[in-house]
């Protein structure tokens, strides 16, 4: 007795007969809407459990295949039901997405539509251009130079102080400054640095209304915002005016025109006074501009400035004018870095001064920028460094350290001489300064990669590195020749070497010690000597 091959309902697709991406997807629809029960007539081909409705005995979910592509048929639920089931589970037809095209007439912005791009930097491998840079420091750790010095590299289009090959783009500047006279404080010093002043421009925060909040074709009337202010207000000598407004007119049941009085509606303002009284609720009113307003007016003083860096300083100052939260003005200046394409360097306070707390201490501030720095003291010798904290410090990011030198002394360096009885003014000509390009910055070094950090913060961690330390010193302190051992001893201990030190370095050194006495005398009063190997020490008991 031969058996029966089960009929193949009507429609039923092979998936033999299928493309590769249409055969994987009937068998991903085999793995979740087959139940696998012995018995259960979904083992039969073509059908399907309805994942939109729940009924485990019947399977009444039939695949087909049109013009469009592959399709389902339920006898129970409309065909948007089961498309919106299958999306929930992740089991949408291909036929069914949305395509290119489509996408984007809906506000989506498909991939396959954008150009591939490098990073856009500002300051190559440090500061990319779109995002928010943080820079954060303690007070008078210069942080402030740093914007600063990078404001002046950006006005020129100067070399990366990293990488003297690689140029900072020539693009204008905006700075948002809500803390000194920038008259006194900022512009000294862009001059000092040499920075091109028609391409820096300072943000204008504090007015109530400025031009560039307003299209061209319609800019602000006065006289709509003085008539609104004035709104309800009544001269208390106008009779007239004053029985129009306590009157009304109504009309009763039958039509007849009636006159009912009523309160006037509005502000009664008193006649003036010879002296005029405080004002206590306008003195609790903010002058400036709302939180909002304001980063409008950053995107269009960025845009109408061509600007491809804005540095706030900093945004605490921002955040307590409009009492608002940092991360709220954070994640404000994040989307105006996104709109705009420009850098946004912020500046924030580091409430600890020297590595590596200033590292931990910033580790909060990390998921609210792109990139985050921070200035640290390193000891000894209270060295700064510019730390980068995200991107974690690397081979490709190092620490960078910097030296500001005394502004006195610069200003007396840079200024010509004055006759005495004259202040000494700074040139008022933009731009760059008369003296030599570069005379006046912020002095970076050479970059210190990870690997030098722990033992630069920490140098108990590695004694070679003390004994090393002494070494160069001595090799400094005995070049001119033979010296007295106490003098260099002496030496020694102010720059915190220890006896022992100095010891295990004078032996790494071969340092060649000589007890020279009186003449004439051995074995009397005298004093040690110290000479490297190839100098000879001075040898008193000679005659002369």
């Amino acid at each position: 007795m031969t058996t029966q091959p089960a009929p193949v309902p009507e429609g039923y697709i092979s998936p033999d007969t299928l493309p590769p991406e249409d055969r994987a997807y009937v068998e991903r629809l085999e793995r979740a809407l087959r139940c696998g029960i012995p018995g259960c007539s979904c083992a039969d081909p073509g059908r399907f459990h309805c994942p939109s409705h729940d009924n485990a005995e019947v399977p009444t979910l039939r695949l087909t295949r049109g013009p469009r592509g592959l399709s389902f048929e339920c006898t129970r639920c409309p065909f948007e039901k089961v498309l919106d089931a299958l999306a929930r589970r992740g089991l949408m037809p291909r036929a069914h997405l949305y395509n290119s095209a489509g996408a984007h007439e809906a506000g989506l912005q498909p991939l396959n539509l954008l150009i591939q791009q490098p990073p856009d930097w500002l300051w190559p491998n440090r500061i990319p251009l779109g995002k928010l840079t943080l820079i954060a420091g303690y007070p008078s750790s210069g942080k402030t130079s740093i914007a600063l010095d990078i404001a002046a590299r950006v006005s020129r289009g100067a070399s990366a102080p990293d990488q003297p090959h690689a140029l900072f783009p020539f693009a204008p500047v905006v700075l948002a400054l809500f803390d000194g006279n920038p008259k006194s404080d900022v512009l000294p010093t862009l001059r000092l640095f040499g920075a091109d002043l028609d391409c820096i421009y300072l943000a204008d925060l504090l007015s109530p209304t400025h031009p560039i909040d307003y299209y061209p074709g319609d800019p602000p009337d006065d006289d709509d915002e003085e008539e609104d202010r004035n709104w309800g207000a009544k001269d208390w000598d106008d009779e007239d005016d004053e029985d129009e407004e306590e009157e009304e007119y109504r009309f009763d049941n039958d039509g007849n025109e009636i006159r009912v009085p009523r309160r006037p509606v509005g502000i009664r303002v008193p006649p003036p006074l010879p002296w005029k009284p405080p004002n206590a609720a306008a003195d609790f009113t903010a002058p400036w501009p709302s939180l909002s307003k304001v980063m409008k007016r950053l995107a269009n003083l960025i845009e109408a400035g061509s600007a491809a860096l804005l540095i706030v300083d900093q945004v605490e100052d921002l955040a307590a004018m409009h009492r608002a939260n940092v991360t709220t003005v954070l994640g404000m200046l994040k989307a105006l870095a996104a709109r705009s394409g420009a850098a946004i360097v912020a500046l924030t306070h580091n409430p600890a001064p020297n590595y590596p707390r200033a590292v931990s201490a910033m580790q909060r501030r990390l998921p609210q920028a792109s990139v985050v720095f921070t200035t640290a003291l390193v000891e000894p010798g209270n060295r700064r460094f510019l730390i980068p904290l995200r991107p974690p410090m690397s081979d490709d990011a190092p620490a960078i350290p910097f030296v500001l030198p005394p502004l006195p002394s610069l200003l007396r360096r840079q200024e010509p001489r004055i006759p005495t009885g004259r202040s000494p003014v700074i040139p008022a000509k933009a731009g760059i300064q008369s003296g030599p390009e570069g005379s006046f910055r912020v002095a970076w070094r050479k970059p210190v990669f990870p690997a030098h950090m722990s033992a630069l913060a920490d140098p108990n961690r590695d004694h070679g590195a003390k004994i090393r330390a002494a070494q160069a010193f001595l090799v400094r302190a005995l070049a001119g020749g033979s010296r007295p051992a106490l003098a260099i001893e002496r030496e020694a201990t102010l720059l915190g070497i220890s006896k022992g030190t100095l010891r295990r370095a004078r032996l790494a050194c071969n340092v060649i010690c000589t007890r020279v006495s009186e003449p004439g005398v051995r074995g009397g009063p005298g004093a040690w000597y110290w000479s490297l190997p190839r100098q000879t020490p001075v040898d008193r008991n000679e005659p002369e």
